[in-house]
């Protein structure tokens, strides 16, 4: 069930009329978020609500058995049984077929030639995101932060809450369950929040995401030799904003419909493309994962308090998981150790240089010009990176980058509706971010019949625009 679609649409109402329906009596209004978020679940594979409530068991009974031992022993014992299950059905699902892969292609390098076993099941949607999330907890209660809950329900509606199920934000129990204790409260300006945000990930999705992906993008990938250079480069630039638009088209989406229903859900993304290096685009793009693996294997590991050497090696193995999440392929392997290989070397240029001291003293034209020229440069190397994350696979990724270097320059294949997309999508995406604050504001101001006026609006534009061929979401996927 895709979020940029009428039955997403209908699904939601009926799941915000009985939610509020069911205000007054919390088993019941929790009870109708669970049965919403299994259904909606199982639109996508029934079988697999095993698996998902399989884990939300698991971690709820060691979250009350960490809290309720008496020893550090004990605790450590029931937090071990959360980490192997949980990321032992991830590995199983997500990694099993590729680790299997290079192992038999490893051993026939030496001359041995063995058949191993191949898992044949679709990757369970969702799993890399509501793991994490559920391993969030039993650490967070392990470490003492936060206080196990008594409450199956509760605790279920947190594993499974549907706008963020499959694609994220991360969410975590300290920022989720306080609010599904609470007496849900809905003012005027947090529904209308939310259906801003639901008509901006829609646009965002359906106009730009999928105009891209369908006209340019896809095309490029699928057969890169009858492109020239220039046009491949177009086709890169496109993808990066093809990317983050499904992408956090999908957060605001899901972030839109948890307003109307009283509650808040983090933001993922900032400007992502305004980064000025590295570090910065990765505090800006998934904000979420980011900061969960900052948290939860960063600082753990050591961070920076442990020295140079130590805090390198903790910041390549984060930034490596960080880019092999994304997918189990050579592909992400080499994505991700491109991406932990910028961040070190990211690092190691700025604990030598004094560029901050001397910024001071430079005028501030002169400043405006070196962010620019950080953010273009930033820019320029998340664009090639991801030939990488989009290319089928390694073959693939070759055959793109050879088209880089034909020298041809024409860019006849680029219609300009195209053009017009792309350029308009970079532009708005490097406008302030209060001008989009503003206009949501003008919107939360208008009067409900302006606002259901500006919904049919922005409804009919989409239904013109929209493709008749289903784009799914690219982190579906992971």
């Amino acid at each position: 069930m895709h979020f940029d679609s009428l039955d997403y649409i209908l699904f939601l109402t009926l799941s915000v009329a009985a939610y509020w329906a069911a205000r007054a009596h919390p088993l019941w209004r929790l009870g109708s978020l669970f049965i919403a978020s299994c259904a909606f679940y199982m639109a996508w594979h029934p079988l697999y609500i095993v698996l998902i409530l399989g884990s939300t068991v698991l971690d709820f009974s060691m979250g009350l058995r960490i809290a309720r031992a008496r020893s550090q022993r004990a605790k450590k014992a029931y937090l071990l049984a959360s980490v192997v299950g949980n990321l032992g059905l991830l590995g199983m699902f997500k990694y099993f077929n590729f680790a299997a892969r290079v192992a038999v292609d490893g051993l026939e390098l030496l001359g041995y030639s063995l058949r191993a076993p191949y898992l044949d099941v679709l990757l369970p949607v969702g799993i890399s995101f509501y793991t994490f999330q559920t391993l969030s907890y039993t650490i967070d209660v392990y470490r003492g932060r936060l206080n196990a809950t008594s409450n199956p329900i509760e605790f279920a509606v947190f594993v499974t809450y549907f706008p963020q199920l499959v694609a994220g934000p991360i969410v975590r129990a300290a920022e989720m369950l306080p609010q599904l204790r609470q007496f849900p409260k809905l003012t005027r300006r947090q529904s209308s929040e939310g259906l801003f945000l639901i008509a901006t990930g829609l646009i965002k999705k359906v106009a730009i995401a999928d105009y891209l992906s369908i006209n340019l993008v896809d095309r490029i990938f699928d057969n890169p030799a009858g492109y020239t250079a220039v046009e491949v480069v177009v086709g890169l630039y496109g993808f990066t904003m093809q990317m983050y638009c499904d992408f956090s088209g999908y957060t605001d989406v899901a972030r839109g419909s948890a307003k109307l229903m009283g509650l808040e859900l983090p933001d993922n993304f900032d400007r992502p493309y305004q980064a000025t290096n590295p570090a910065d685009f990765w505090r800006r793009w998934h904000q979420t994962l980011s900061s969960w693996l900052r948290d939860y294997l960063y600082v753990p590991l050591g961070g920076s308090r442990c020295g140079p050497v130590r805090a390198y090696f903790s910041l390549a193995l984060t930034m490596f998981l960080i880019g092999i999440w994304h997918g189990a392929s050579w592909t992400f392997v080499y994505y991700a150790l491109l991406q932990a290989t910028a961040m070190v070397l990211h690092r190691f240029v700025r604990r030598r240089s004094r560029r901050s001291r001397n910024d001071a003293v430079h005028p501030a034209a002169v400043n405006v010009t070196m962010i620019a020229a950080k953010i273009f440069a930033n820019l320029q190397f998340v664009v090639f990176s991801r030939i990488l994350f989009r290319a089928t696979d390694l073959q693939n990724a070759v055959d793109v980058t050879e088209r880089l270097w034909s020298g041809q320059t024409s860019t006849a294949q680029i219609t300009p509706a195209v053009w017009f997309v792309l350029l308009l999508s970079f532009a708005l995406h490097y406008t302030p971010k209060r001008w989009f604050e503003r206009l949501e504001r003008e919107f939360v101001w208008q009067s409900p019949a302006f606002q259901a006026l500006g919904l049919v609006v922005v409804g009919c534009i989409l239904s013109l625009v929209a493709s008749a061929q289903v784009v799914p979401y690219i982190y579906f996927q992971f």
